[in-house]
């Protein structure tokens, strides 16, 4: 089996501001900042914290007796949990199918997690205590846990394929569909549900990553620009249908290639050929982010020719690459060096290539924000139009000699169908790339 049969066949989502995928995609086109700055995941002024975040609207309202849960236990689900369930409903239907079809097949389920969310176990507000049964307080901790995302989503569709998380942080999502691709072209499975989700309920999370200049203090997410300061984080539960082309009723995309690499040694401690990100806390103090944790172009070069040579794809029909850049000072110059080497450089392009970054619209929703990636991109294919790049007014100095011949979007962008565009997806040191194809 070749991956050319292997179609993206449906999908489905909740991301900032967006209730489903024409609202995300009206958005979208539309250039609105999917950012917001509200109290709806707490006060105001909470430890100083910018509240800035691109935040999903509504997850709070589910029908446990649509998916045959008990009542009992719905309130210590994890919201994320419910929205997956919700999603992968939707993802079949967008596919043209009744889920009930799908009861007992071999389908399997690989849901990209991080490690932030709500704490496994209990609420801090729904503690156990000594007249509870040990039997009730197991049911209710079972039912909070990230571990059983994808076997819950298994179990109430009858899935008899494997069931499981994936955790590379950022990467997460595209690695799950990584792995759901492979056992589909080994003949493992017949069909797959590919999840990402990251929803931010604990504000301490925010705050350790504001005081170390990880995340934007203006809370603004400035992806590709010079005022670029750092990310913005951002809520998304998405889902992908995989299905073979035989099986399928509706084709958004075939998948050409899905591969990961990881950076391997990198030697501790400052170079003079590596640009050191200084991460400052509270004001005075320093610390060079360096070895496993630094970017490599090298190694994301490496899989971006890999991607496309296993894939037989000439470089240059990659006609737009939607890049994972997030605004960090880090990560983006690197990401930009190897898109320019691989796709400009080497090939001799002598045409633009249109670069998308989907962070700019919504911020980054790390473990969920490769999938909403791959969102993007279909939406793209079936508008026929690239949307615009966001709060995008001038390209940073690091990375200005790329472009051109690399086209920052930064209105609609007619896109041709039957071209092959390339999604990039890194987690340091883990990176991804897929290339999926109308």
């Amino acid at each position: 089996m070749s991956g050319d049969d292997i179609l993206v066949s449906g999908m489905s989502g909740r991301f900032p501001l967006s209730a489903n995928t024409d609202e995300f995609a009206k958005n979208l086109f539309d250039g609105i900042d999917m950012v917001t700055d509200d109290d709806s995941r707490w006060p105001m002024g909470l430890y100083d914290l910018s509240n800035r975040m691109g935040k999903i609207m509504d997850y709070e309202h589910f029908d446990w007796s649509f998916f045959g849960l008990m009542d009992q236990l719905v309130e210590t689900i994890d919201p994320q949990s419910r929205l997956l369930m919700e999603t992968t409903y939707e993802a079949i239907l967008d596919a043209g199918l009744n889920p009930q079809e799908l009861r007992g097949s071999n389908t399997g389920v690989y849901v990209g997690v991080s490690q932030y969310g709500m704490t496994d176990g209990y609420p801090e507000d729904i503690q156990p205590d000594a007249t509870e049964s040990l039997q009730s307080v197991l049911m209710e901790n079972l039912s909070s846990m990230k571990t059983f995302y994808a076997s819950r989503i298994s179990f109430v569709n009858d899935f008899k394929g494997p069931s499981m998380i994936v955790d590379t942080a950022c990467s997460a999502s595209l690695s799950a569909m990584a792995l759901a691709f492979n056992d589909m072209l080994l003949g493992n499975i017949d069909a797959a549900i590919v999840c990402g989700t990251h929803m931010v309920f604990e504000p301490f999370l925010n705050q350790y990553q504001q005081e170390t200049s990880i995340c934007s203090p203006r809370g603004v997410s400035a992806v590709l620009d010079q005022e670029a300061d750092g990310f913005v984080k951002a809520e998304a539960v998405c889902c992908l249908f995989l299905q073979r082309r035989r099986d399928a009723r509706r084709n958004y995309a075939h998948v050409r290639s899905a591969r990961i690499n990881i950076d391997g040694y990198k030697k501790m401690g400052q170079s003079p050929t590596m640009f050191i990100l200084i991460i400052i806390i509270n004001g005075n103090r320093n610390y060079p982010l360096t070895g496993m944790f630094f970017p490599s172009s090298e190694a994301q070069e490496q899989l971006m020719r890999l991607s496309y040579e296993k894939a037989n794809v000439d470089p240059r029909d990659i006609t737009y690459f939607e890049c994972h850049a997030t605004g960090t000072k880090a990560g983006d110059p690197q990401e930009i060096k190897a898109i320019y080497n691989v796709y400009c450089k080497d090939t001799g392009r002598t045409t633009e290539l249109p670069i998308g970054a989907l962070k700019s619209n919504m911020g980054h929703a790390e473990a969920g924000s490769g999938v909403a990636g791959v969102i993007k991109v279909l939406i793209s294919y079936e508008n026929e139009c690239i949307p615009p790049n966001i709060n995008l007014n001038t390209i940073k100095d690091e990375i200005a000699q790329y472009f051109p011949p690399l086209l920052a979007i930064k209105e609609k962008y007619p896109y041709e169908p039957g071209k092959t565009p390339s999604l990039s997806q890194e987690s340091d040191p883990d990176s991804l790339r897929l290339l999926p194809e109308p």
